[in-house]
């Protein structure tokens, strides 16, 4: 199934370093705002608190009359539009000042505090922060600041605030996407490499960039790794390929000794005796042939005898081939594949990738009656595939078709190494391609060769 976007890694990480970053923004910007907002009332307060001692001391100096003249003035002669004060008298009446009228809810000794009131002339109650203090004589003090200014100042530190993250969020997006832009492109080299490696060349490594970043120095052990790989795998290879080679001769001249004696045999288990060791020791030349074989696709050989051809063509002459054969087992052979589709391939290893694919299909196919030869094109591939109606294989054993030298029925006492599925996979990766196992519907089993769309 495949992934959804959000289950990416990368996409991932990228949203985590945009969250944080995010997140530290505002929260530093959130921080300025409230030591704005603190700063801006905090000025209002001590504006209020000045005039309210700078006025006790004119009472203290000079009487109610002294007052009264300091507070007309304040509010005459300074253009302080903000400033409010009130003189309350003995009896409540208010004395001076340009407030309409004491506040039922402010009391004649109270701290900073914020509440609405009227001014004289005002229309709507306006946001006030004020103090008062008590005088002599049963005198009240109210001084205050109206807090328009600073709620202006607020709502522009809140609107500069929000510019400010939409503008953070914008580049802290653009640096996740870079930086994930970046270890996408970095781990890509890896799986580039991967891929390579798992479809045969053992030659590929991984791209480095010579920076000596941690990517870097993973991508030097990694290639280290892949060189001694590749060196045991040659040397594997080249064991396999010495000893498959060196015993086709030993085989070749056994199988001519077998027959010689053969013919001079004259009793029935001797001549039975030696017909069946002449059968093994043309299984065992089948083997090497097959190992070599499988050998020589892996190492590549036969790349530079690719070339394009029609795949109806092929797959209508290995029906014809194998019809007779299939009608004595009781098959019929058909051929679904559009005229126009080319191939750019080796036209032998992929008629022999085919015919294991279709001999298969014939032994194992029991209680079948059709083999059905299809190839189309399936987005950036095409689609190669030999599928039949017999009993096909158990679902949880699919995995182990292709491996080399498993026979997945121990019963079955016909030829065969378990090498031919592991050929048409070798095959398959030869020419930059896949071999995939299913089961075909509704029963049967289909192999599937998908292979590049490659040009000239």
């Amino acid at each position: 199934m495949k992934r959804g976007f959000f289950q990416s890694t990368t996409v991932r990480l990228a949203l985590a370093l945009l969250l944080v970053q995010v997140a530290a923004l505002a929260l530093g910007l959130a921080v300025i705002h409230r030591f704005t907002e603190a700063t801006i009332l905090s000025d209002a307060r001590t504006a209020a608190e000045v005039a309210r001692d700078d006025f006790a001391e004119e009472y203290r100096q000079e009487g109610e009359a002294g007052l009264v003249r300091a507070i007309r003035d304040r509010l005459t002669v300074r253009d302080d539009r903000n400033f409010v004060v009130l003189l309350k008298g003995p009896n409540s009446q208010a004395i001076a000042g340009n407030l309409a009228q004491w506040p039922a809810t402010v009391g004649d000794a109270e701290r900073w505090r914020r509440i609405s009131l009227y001014r004289k002339g005002g229309l709507a109650a306006e946001e006030m922060g004020i103090v008062t203090t008590r005088l002599d004589a049963g005198r009240v003090l109210l001084t205050g600041e109206v807090l328009e200014a600073q709620a202006q100042l607020t709502r522009a530190s809140q609107a500069a605030f929000l510019y400010a993250l939409a503008a953070g969020i914008l580049l802290a997006a653009i640096v996740a996407g870079v930086a994930a832009w970046i270890l996408a492109r970095r781990v890509d080299a890896f799986a580039r490499a991967a891929s390579a490696i798992a479809g045969g060349q053992l030659d590929a490594r991984v791209e480095r960039d010579e920076t000596g970043d941690a990517f870097d120095r993973l991508g030097t052990s990694i290639n280290a790794m892949l060189d001694r790989i590749e060196a045991l795998v040659g040397e594997l290879r080249m064991v396999t390929d010495s000893m498959a080679h060196d015993l086709r001769s030993p085989v070749s001249r056994m199988k001519a000794t077998l027959e010689q004696a053969l013919g001079r045999a004259r009793e029935p288990q001797a001549v039975a005796a030696l017909a069946g060791a002449i059968d093994e020791a043309d299984g065992l030349h089948r083997l090497l042939d097959t190992a070599l074989e499988i050998s020589r696709a892996e190492a590549g050989i036969g790349r530079d005898q690719f070339a394009r051809f029609a795949l109806a063509p092929l797959l209508e002459d290995l029906a014809e081939v194998y019809g007779p054969l299939a009608e004595d087992e009781g098959f019929t052979i058909s051929v679904d594949a559009p005229p126009d589709l080319d191939v750019l391939a080796h036209r032998e290893m992929l008629l022999r990738a085919l015919s294991n694919l279709i001999d298969n299909a014939l032994k194992y196919a029991e209680g079948g009656s059709t083999i059905k030869l299809a190839a189309a094109w399936e987005g950036s591939t095409i689609a190669l595939a030999v599928a039949d109606d017999g009993p096909g294989i158990a679902e949880e054993r699919i995995g182990e078709a292709a491996k080399r030298f498993v026979r997945l029925d121990p019963a079955r006492a016909g030829p065969g190494a378990g090498l031919g599925l592991s050929l048409v996979e070798t095959i398959a990766h030869l020419h930059g391609g896949t071999m995939a196992i299913g089961r075909a519907d509704p029963h049967g089993m289909v192999v599937t060769l998908r292979l590049p769309i490659a040009s000239d």
